[in-house]
This record gives C-alpha cells, structure tokens and sequence, in this order.
C-alpha cells in the first residue's frame, strides 16, 4: 500500500509538472502533450488497487496545475484568485470523474474519445458563458512554442487542445501495453503507428506552412504608448490625470512623423469619461490637440466611460442608479481624429468579480456577495456583438480589451469584420512581475496566427510589442518602464480557413460529446431496469 501512495504522488506531480511548464517556460510547450498519460495512468493505479477518497486525490492533480500556472491572480484579489483557480479545478475534475464513470459501462477505446470530446467541449462553451475563465485551455500552452502549431490558421486553438489530449492518450496505450502486455502485436503496431505520425507531422505541417508564410498588405506606420502608470496607486486618484496625460504625450511625440496613421494606448488609460459630454473630459481635449499637431494620425484611445438614461429600461440590466436616473459604466476603445470621436466599442468579454457579476439579472444578490469579498458591486455594461474600428480612410482595426484576446473564437470575428490588423489593449499590471502579462503577450501570437493578422499589444504596464502575421515578435519593450515604439503593421484582407469556418473541432465534439452522453444515459437506464 505504501508503494502504491507513493506511485500516485508521483504521478500527481508529474501531471502537474507536464501541464504547467507549457504555459510558464518558453520553447517548452512540447512536452504538453504528454500531460495527460500520467493522469490516465492514476485512474488505473487507484481503481486497482481499491485505494480510498479517490475523487479527492484525482482533484488534486488539477488544483496543482492551475495553482503553479495562474498563482498569479492572488496580485489582484485572494479570493478572487482561491474562487477562479478552486473552480477552474473543479470543472476539469468533473470531466475526469465522467471519463472515469463512463469507462465502468464501457470498453475499449470508447471511453478514451469520450473524455477528448467532453474536454473539448467544455473548452468551446466556456468561452460562451458569463463565468468563464478560459486562460488556460490546453491549445493555448502552445503560446510558448508558436512555430509548431502555425496550423492553427486551420484548427484554431482546439486544434492544439486535440493535439494534446489525442498524442497523451495514445502514448498512455502504448506504455500501459509494453508494461502489462494486453494488446496484441497489431494493436502495438498500429498504435506505434499512431503516436508516430501525431508526434512528426504536426511540427512538419508547422515547418512548412511557416516557411510559405509571409507579410501580406500595405504596411502601416503604428505608434503604440506604454505610459507605466502604476496600476494600483497612480491610477486610482494618485497621479492626476493631467499629469498621466503629460506622460502620454512626452512619450508618443519624438515618435510622430507625417507617416504615422495610429497612436494606440493601453486599456482604461483614462475615466470618467461621459459620451454624450466628451469635451467635459481632460484627456479628450489633450487627445484632441494632440491630433492638431499631427492631423494625419488618428488615436485609438482605451477609456472608463459611462452613459446616462432617464429610466432603468432604457439603460439594461448593468444599470446603476445616480439621483434620479441610470448610468451605464463601459470599459471602451474609442478611434479619435481632430473632429472628435468617430466610433467605438464596449468590451464585451468581462472580467467575472471584477467587471461584471454573473447573471445578475437571475441573482441580483450576487452582487452583494462578491462585494463582500473584494470583488465588484455592480457590472459594466457589454456590447452583444463585436464591431471594430475604422480610421478616417475607412481601414477597419480590431480592438481586443485586456483578455478578450483569450477567447479565440471570438478574437477571430475581428478578420471576418473586416480588421486589416488588431490591437489588444491592456492594463497587465495588476499581477506584478508574474507570469501572467508574459502569458497575455504570448497568446496574442496565437491569435495572430489562427487570423494572419499583424497584433500591436499595448500595455499600461507588461509588454508592449508588435507580431507579425506568423506569429513572431518584432519588437516589444521590458516589464515596468515608460517607453513609446513606432513600428510598421501590415494590412492583411485574406481570411484564413478558421476565420471563415470558426470553431468545426470544438463544434463536432460537442456534438459527439452529447452523443455518447446519451449512450451513457441510455446504458444506465437500461441496466438499472435489468438488475
């Protein structure tokens, strides 16, 4: 029994270690699709020897390995960081309860390609529900090795996640036949076979598709403002506004030349901003004369903003009351030229706890809660659908707020729109020198990618940078400093094949998922009446 335990620990770490150093160390993201033939190997261990609190000790795999990867997320909020990464565990453990129920009724390979479609599945509608935390699906540990998944511009992220899931279950096979000698040699042949070509061809396919890959469209001159506004103090009534704006401004003009078209700063750079009274804000006007000294830029301005309504109807569920009215508070980017705003967008995907409270029409309470608990009283208001920027010269730019560019599927809607390149604009410094703003950077090399659009990633504080449409980094700038870069994007209208078609992995394993699901159902009912 002693060596039983001891087994299992081992086991535990090394899913942990396999899973996590993917999203943490560069370069590493290979020995990912291994992760999972310890874990399978674990449900063997505990089922035979009839070890106790099994549940338990298959939970803790995965609480390591979203505590080694999002740790953190404790910068921002400890309770916050304990409720994300408890439950972020939770939901991957109950995908690994279902496989190792399902596996009781069912034989074979069965089991097996029920656990990949249940675990991509829940990748797919994670991204599309109001608590969702999708930072780490496995297709995105690749974010530290772009060069081998380039066939992403096909697959989208799912496509790494399969990979994963897919190269670990046959290798778990194949090690489990040569120890415990239950397959036949045709079956190890096949299964050889198998783990071959899953292990040689992806990274080949990468190698080629990134050698035939290049710069397409116009280039276009970018300057993209890193200010180094603390997070925590500065920006919440420490440095006055002007004196943020006299940062901006210092830092973007030595850049500026006739040829620059944008001038991009980071995420809620500036507050207080009311639409329907735009001039009554400090930053606007700064903007503004900004723009007169260079009039043939536009600027691609983040802002806290907010709308007034006479009722509550009017306004929606996120309204909040100001003496006899509503208000709508918005996290936006707003593309500015001398004549003012010419448009904007609402960020829609919104931080759970801290920039909305999860369907809170159904809870109204919640709020409350999570008040209590550090989190946010109220919502920002969201726009339904993404819509993207234009220039005065009608050239669309997408505009992903902070960790919008997580969700792929949605991010690629940007291309479909008509975004000739995309900025995600982000405040990265609320978790300190952690991983976490190195891991925001890397996934927009994914996203350039699955779209073969340029990405400026402009960041208060973190990295700010410019990808190119393989994926690569062409420039970027260090952790905590004040620091403005020019560089060149280049304006792509080509849509790739995951643009036009979206998530077709994610869509047959929901499908497939819920079909086997039934069989499940159906079996147990069936069994149940038997016995």
């Amino acid at each position: 029994m002693k060596s039983a335990r001891f087994r299992i620990w081992i086991l535990i770490l090394l899913f942990t270690l396999l899973a996590s150093v993917p999203f943490l160390v560069p370069h590493s993201a290979i020995v990912g699709i291994f992760a999972f033939v310890p874990l399978f190997a674990l449900a063997d261990l505990l089922e035979e020897n009839g070890i106790r609190h099994q549940n338990w000790l298959t939970f803790i795999p995965f609480l390591l390995f979203n505590i080694a990867t999002t740790f953190w997320i404790w910068w921002v909020s400890p309770a916050g960081a304990v409720t994300a990464i408890v439950l972020n565990a939770l939901q991957m453990f109950f995908i690994f309860w279902m496989f190792r129920k399902f596996r009781k009724r069912f034989s074979g390979a069965l089991p097996y390609i029920f656990f990949i479609a249940a675990w991509i599945a829940w990748e797919r509608v994670y991204q599309n529900v109001e608590i969702s935390w999708p930072w780490l699906i496995l297709g995105e540990s690749f974010a530290t090795s772009p060069h081998v998944v380039q066939w992403y511009e096909y697959t989208g992220f799912l496509g790494g996640s399969l990979w994963i899931l897919l190269t670990s279950t046959v290798m778990y096979h194949i090690l489990r036949g040569a120890f415990k000698n239950v397959y036949t040699i045709r079956v190890h042949a096949a299964l050889a076979f198998f783990a071959a070509a899953l292990l040689i061809a992806p990274p080949v396919v990468s190698a080629v598709i990134y050698d035939n890959t290049e710069e397409r469209g116009d280039a276009v001159e970018v300057v993209a403002i890193q200010p180094n506004i603390d997070a925590y103090y500065e920006k919440h009534g420490g440095l006055d506004q002007n004196i943020q704006d006299s940062i901006m401004v210092a830092l973007a003009e030595p850049l500026m030349s006739d040829s620059t078209r944008y001038v991009i700063t980071p995420e809620t750079f500036t507050y207080d901003f009311d639409l329907d009274h735009p001039e009554a804000n400090v930053t606007y006007r700064h903007v503004l004369q900004f723009l007169r000294r260079h009039p043939n830029a536009d600027f691609l301005l983040g802002s806290i903003t907010y709308r007034i309504f006479r009722t509550k109807d009017q306004a929606g569920p996120a309204a909040r009351p100001v003496a006899n009215m509503w208000y709508n508070g918005y996290n936006t980017a707003m593309m500015m030229d001398t004549t003012g705003i010419m448009n904007l967008y609402h960020k829609s995907k919104l931080v759970p706890g801290t920039e909305i409270i999860p369907y809170q029409q159904y809870i109204p309470f919640l709020g409350k809660i999570m008040s209590a608990f550090g989190g946010a009283a109220g919502s920002y208001a969201r726009q339904k659908e993404l819509s993207i920027l234009h220039g005065r010269d009608g050239l669309g730019v997408g505009a992903m707020i902070c960790y919008e560019s997580v969700y792929g599927d949605y991010y690629r809607q940007n291309a479909k729109l008509g975004a000739g390149f995309v900025a995600v604009i982000t405040n990265d410094g609320w978790w300190g020198d952690t991983p976490g703003y190195k891991q925001h950077f890397r996934y927009a090399q994914l996203r350039a990618i699955e779209t073969r659009r340029d990405v400026v990633h402009v960041a208060n504080t973190g990295i700010t940078g410019f990808i190119d449409q393989r994926g690569d980094v062409v420039q970027r700038t260090g952790w905590w400093e004040p620091v403005a870069i020019k560089g060149d994007v280049h304006i792509n209208d080509a849509l790739t094949f995951y643009v036009v078609n979206g998530d077709i992995i994610g869509r047959i394993c929901c499908f497939l998922f819920l079909l086997l699901l039934a069989a499940w159902i159906v079996r147990l009912i069936v069994t149940r009446k038997h016995n």
